[in-house]
This record gives C-alpha cells, structure tokens and sequence, in this order.
C-alpha cells in the first residue's frame, strides 16, 4: 500500500516538475457562439515549468513561448491541472497573448488556450504523453 502511494505521488510531481510532451489527433476550434470545428492532424505539444513548444506533424503550424504564472494540481497519474500563461510566437513572428490549461479528469486530458488576440479558443484532445525522465 506505500508503495502505490509513493507512485502515485511520484507521477503527481512528474507532471509538475519535469518536460512533458502531450499528442492529440486532432484539433478543435470553438467560436464564441459554442460552435465546434475539428481538424484532424497530430499536435504535439511539450511543456516544462519554463517552455511550450507547438507543433503540427506536418510542420504547417508552431508555437513557441515562455511560460509565466505557472500553477500545478497534479493530484495523481489520472487527475489535475496545470494552468499558466504565455506570449508565445508563431511562425510569421506574431505574438500572442495566451492563457493556457492543461486538464485531467478521470484518464481524459485536455489542452485548453485561449488567445486575447483571438476570437476562438483552441482544444486539443490528448491521446498519449511522456514525461521527460
């Protein structure tokens, strides 16, 4: 019984302390009426206590940002949020200023950022993660 405590524990910090690299399948955009539209398409994104980085599998889109304000709720492997804000840089040099939540709820994780330069938020569900060892 410490024993899965402690591992519990140790994938809780994990996810607070260390480089993680979330992968979604697709891409949701929700306008302000609620409305969703789905692009399919691999994104990765890896964060730290420091950096995103956005990418799209086929390069199309990145992302790129420095993290302030950074508060981590990773309760165990299956539950928390990580929120934080960033101005974070696309490819043409645009800046943006970004609200972002990572959130977990029973297994499900979802990537949530909202933009102030943006009419939309953008949703990535997560299919898979690593964490940096």
């Amino acid at each position: 019984m410490a024993a899965g405590f402690l591992l519990t524990a140790f994938a809780a910090s994990a996810q607070c302390e260390t480089s993680t690299t979330w992968v979604a399948s697709k891409t949701e955009f929700l306008n302000p009426s609620g409305e969703v539209h789905s692009k399919p398409g691999t994104v990765t994104v890896t964060t730290d206590q420091k950096n995103i980085h956005v990418v799209t599998a086929d390069g199309e889109e990145e992302l790129k940002g420095n993290i302030s304000d950074y508060t981590c709720n990773w309760q165990d492997s299956t539950n928390g949020i990580i929120s934080f804000k960033s101005e974070i840089t696309d490819k043409n040099g645009d800046v943006h200023h970004a609200t972002i939540k990572i959130e977990a709820k029973d297994g499900k994780i979802t990537f949530y950022l909202e933009a102030e330069e943006e009419q939309r938020e953008i949703r990535l569900p997560i299919d898979s993660y690593t964490v940096a060892k």
